[in-house]
């Protein structure tokens, strides 16, 4: 069998594995539950779910552990020095047959999901290795934010994230914008009604209780499919969530900004061009950001337009591209940077049009 190249996004929804050739076709694809050593019922659970999605994966492909050249693990909660050993001593030992997986953050997975046309290499780099330069936004159900500087530097915002975002973050806030109205301590609102509806209570303080109870709750997945109320109301002119919107879109962009700087890109340069291509760093086409998840990647998404205002007045260098692959996909493209493989229009064309269905990628 050719040398396949693995992709792992693991988060809090769900873990999915994706399995490729050389040339981006994808061959197999695996998928779990939650793989977040911090947010699973154990840790052990967290390594349970993405070692089940990789061996679905190899199934599917009819492949082995010793087929796969390169691996890429982005995993929700590596984020800490510890974390990254316990994952790389939980992975040589449950996928023995696996040659140096890399192991980040999940937040890495979306750099390189804008596209073939990266930063490119500063004056003096020509022909250096490709580091996939750029910073990834992403919001799902949570949020994450990492990036890549133009010699390799890499940072993720990690717990360094200080607001709740994504989802499940935005609908956070806006039940406590509805808990603080029914105390007259807030503005009224209509996500009262949108969200009693939404979770079937009778009135706020039975809101209240269902997320709060000794034996209630809701989990993850229900609360972030609660958004959509959130961006809705927003969209109908509630200004209590039309000011939720802005601030996620304006912390993000702080954060986008943040990070950016850390590993290496000049944040203030305005682009010349705004076109593709450069590394920021003298001023020239700007800093790639790539957005991704859901929330940002949905069509007419107020959310991503409170970003990209923010954006442009916290990060002129910024040049904001949405994903045209899942993260899942970012990851396996990093697998293939490792061993070498050029990351032409034509892999991203095969990664797509073979891609999983979209069902397979649903929270």
């Amino acid at each position: 069998m050719e040398p396949l190249h693995l992709g792992v996004d693991a988060g809090n929804s769900k873990t999915v594995a994706l399995l490729c050739d050389e040339d981006g076709r994808v061959v197999g694809y695996g998928r779990s539950g939650n793989g977040d050593i911090y947010g699973a019922e154990s840790s052990s659970a967290a390594v349970d779910a993405v070692v089940a999605a990789v061996k679905e994966a190899l199934t599917a492909a009819g492949a082995r552990e010793a087929d796969v050249r390169a691996s890429a693990f982005r995993l929700a909660g590596v984020d800490w020095p510890e974390d990254h050993a316990y994952w790389m001593d939980a992975l040589a030992r449950r996928l023995p047959g696996l040659h140096a997986p890399s192991v980040l953050n999940d937040g890495f997975a979306a750099i390189r999901c804008g596209g073939p046309a990266g930063a490119e290499p500063a004056a003096g780099e020509a022909g250096r290795r490709d580091y996939g330069a750029g910073v990834a936004v992403i919001a799902g159900t949570g949020s994450a934010v990492a990036g890549r500087g133009p010699t390799g530097t890499e940072w993720s915002m990690s717990f360094w994230i200080q607001d709740a975002h994504g989802a499940s973050g935005l609908v956070g806030s806006a039940l406590r914008a509805v808990y603080r109205a029914e105390l007259d301590l807030g503005p009224a609102t209509t996500l009262t009604a949108r969200l009693l509806a939404f979770f079937g209570a009778t009135d706020v303080e039975a809101l209240l209780h269902s997320f709060t109870g000794r034996e209630t709750g809701h989990g993850w997945a229900r609360q972030a499919a609660a958004a959509r109320e959130v961006v809705a109301a927003a969209g109908d002119g509630d200004e209590v969530a039309a000011t939720l919107v802005r601030d996620q879109g304006r912390h993000l962009a702080d954060y986008a900004r943040v990070t950016a700087r850390r590993v290496g890109f000049a944040v203030d340069a305005v682009p010349v061009d705004g076109g593709s291509g450069g590394n920021g760093a003298d001023g020239g086409a700007g800093v790639p950001v790539v957005l991704a998840g859901p929330v940002l990647c949905a069509p007419g998404s107020p959310v991503t337009a409170a970003l990209l205002d923010a954006l442009s007045r916290v990060f002129p260098a910024a040049r904001p591209r949405l994903a045209t692959v899942p993260p899942v996909s970012g990851a396996v493209l990093d697998a293939l940077a490792d061993a070498g493989v050029d990351l032409g229009p034509a892999v991203y064309e095969r990664l797509r049009t073979t891609a999983p269905p979209p069902a397979f990628l649903a929270t």
